[in-house]
């Protein structure tokens, strides 16, 4: 990546000063609000495995607190930092931060890459996690190698064991959920096949930044961040298990983990997504390959079953096309590629549950 590149980020994304950093090009990201009961358990897991690696990593902390909410707890942490009491925790602290764990998240990891030199930044790895999250002995030493050569990796994981049986329940529920919507994406050949896990992912300094960075979002930025990294370069999905996140319940966000395990306890169902959607969408995928994509798109979607047919006529998918194609470079997988750039991990969702209702 270009020194002109880097600045140009930084230009648009003003980051803030970090210090106490140590001299590496690893830093683990960690948002942190109200979660002191936890953290500790966080970084002796951290610092266990970092003994497994020669290289130093960076631990940043960025604590915060929401407008309007107590700032007992972050407060707190903070100066336990400052005192000494996490003498390898470099701390970033954010009261009043608008924009959840987004704009928390992108603080943290902005603020790592702008003390590197800018020639560093392609051999810079960010780690991702949550301040009630474990990981396994051997997370560095599997993830260093595979992130450095494939730019973006998404990692297995487990909760953590629930205190109650229903709730172990619920969340076990919900694990299969979620890895049964990557698998079946997979079967689909979808190039978003992957989890998207704010605290199970590893990027790379480069991809990061070429990724626009981190999104702002009360909740989703993973999923959004993750996205916009596979229309550049498709992610390793590690389905070893390296990363355990907290089966607590949280109502700080409008959806993820916490209020899915809440409303399963409720006595509420998740929204699975049936077989067949599913099959539509690989035969969809599987017809891209076909010329008349390229050449004829009215006769292209004649010939696919008519949900999807529907569906792509909605999205405007006939107008798009034709301007995507005066624009495509002359790769032989271009039109494939700018197909899976459209659609893309959002509207994969939004074309099965459509799907779902026909």
């Amino acid at each position: 990546m270009t020194e002109f590149e880097v600045k140009k980020y930084f230009r648009r994304n003003p980051p803030h000063t970090l210090s106490g950093l140590p001299a590496t090009t690893c830093a683990v990201v960690i948002p942190v609000y109200d979660e002191l009961d936890y953290f500790e358990k966080t970084i002796l897991s951290i610092r266990t495995a970092q003994a497994a690696v020669p290289e130093p990593i960076a631990i940043i902390a960025v604590i915060n607190y929401p407008p309007g909410r107590s700032p007992e707890q972050s407060e707190k942490l903070f100066r336990q930092i400052e005192n000494g009491r996490y003498p390898d925790v470099a701390a970033l602290y954010l009261p009043e931060l608008s924009g959840g764990v987004g704009a928390a998240r992108k603080a943290g990891m902005d603020a790592f890459l702008s003390s590197l030199p800018p020639e560093k930044i392609s051999e810079s790895i960010i780690f991702s996690l949550d301040a009630d999250t474990l990981i396994a002995e051997n997370y560095f030493s599997r993830l260093i190698p595979l992130t450095l050569r494939h730019q973006l990796v998404c990692i297995g994981f487990s909760h953590q064991k629930s205190s109650d049986p229903a709730g172990q329940h619920a969340i076990d529920r919900y694990e299969a959920y979620l890895l049964r919507y990557m698998n079946k994406l997979r079967e689909a050949n979808s190039p978003y096949a992957f989890t998207a896990i704010g605290s199970a992912f590893a990027v790379r300094g480069d991809l990061y930044l070429r990724s626009g960075g981190m999104k702002v979002r009360q909740a989703g930025e993973d999923f959004y961040f993750l996205q916009n990294a596979a229309k550049i370069v498709p992610p390793r999905q590690l389905d070893e298990v390296l990363v355990h996140p907290s089966a607590r319940i949280s109502n700080r966000v409008p959806f993820g983990t916490g209020p899915a395990v809440a409303a399963l306890l409720e006595g509420k169902t998740l929204n699975e997504i049936p077989d067949e959607p599913f099959a539509l969408l690989k035969n969809l995928l599987q017809n891209i390959e076909n010329d008349k994509l390229q050449t004829n798109v009215d006769e292209w979607l004649t010939g696919l079953p008519e949900q999807c047919s529907i569906f792509l006529k909605q999205e405007h998918f006939p107008e798009i096309w034709q301007n995507i194609l005066k624009n495509l470079p002359r790769r032989p997988d271009a039109a494939i590629r700018a197909f899976h750039e459209w659609f893309d991990g959002l509207k994969t969702l939004r074309f099965l549950h459509f799907a779902m209702k026909q």
